[in-house]
């Protein structure tokens, strides 16, 4: 009979032990928690903490279509400039000269605006140009070669 007294008074010590520990701990987990409290309120840190969260989430949710519409615009306004047209026509600038080595590069972006790059080979020169075009238009007459490859510049479909 004493052996189970002595059984009851250990378990009933083991009890205390462990309750005063569970007490230490949480109490240092408050005691943390309202170190962050200026003045030891809790509750109402809390209630300032939850305010501004759903503050921040109204503003966001208010400007966020905004800002994205905006980032949208600016998007696709730097994708209309973008050079995305191109063409290129290959062709036999002189009679002598063969293999289509001359060529007319079209380049220009959602306007219609750009260059075109022409290389005519010959059998004993190589000429490079460079025309301006805009709207669709260069300030100078085209060689054929260069008004197809404009033409089919204009003609893609980029979006």
């Amino acid at each position: 009979m004493d052996q189970i007294y002595i059984i009851a008074i250990a378990v009933l010590v083991v009890l205390v032990i462990v309750s005063i520990i569970i007490g230490l701990v949480n109490s240092s987990k408050i005691n943390s928690v309202l170190d962050y409290s200026e003045d030891g309120d809790l509750v109402g840190n809390l209630e300032k903490y939850y305010n501004n969260i759903r503050e921040l989430q109204k503003k966001l949710k208010m400007t966020q279509p905004g800002a994205m519409s905006d980032r949208i615009a600016a998007c696709e306004k730097k994708n209309n400039l973008s050079l995305s047209k191109i063409s290129i026509v290959n062709f036999d600038a002189f009679d002598e000269v063969h293999g289509k080595q001359s060529f007319a590069l079209a380049v220009l972006n959602q306007y219609n605006d750009g260059f075109i790059i022409t290389s005519i080979y010959g059998s004993s020169s190589s000429n490079t140009y460079v025309r301006s075009i805009r709207d669709g238009k260069a300030d100078v007459k085209l060689l054929d070669e260069e008004n197809d490859a404009l033409t089919k510049a204009m003609s893609v479909n980029v979006n």
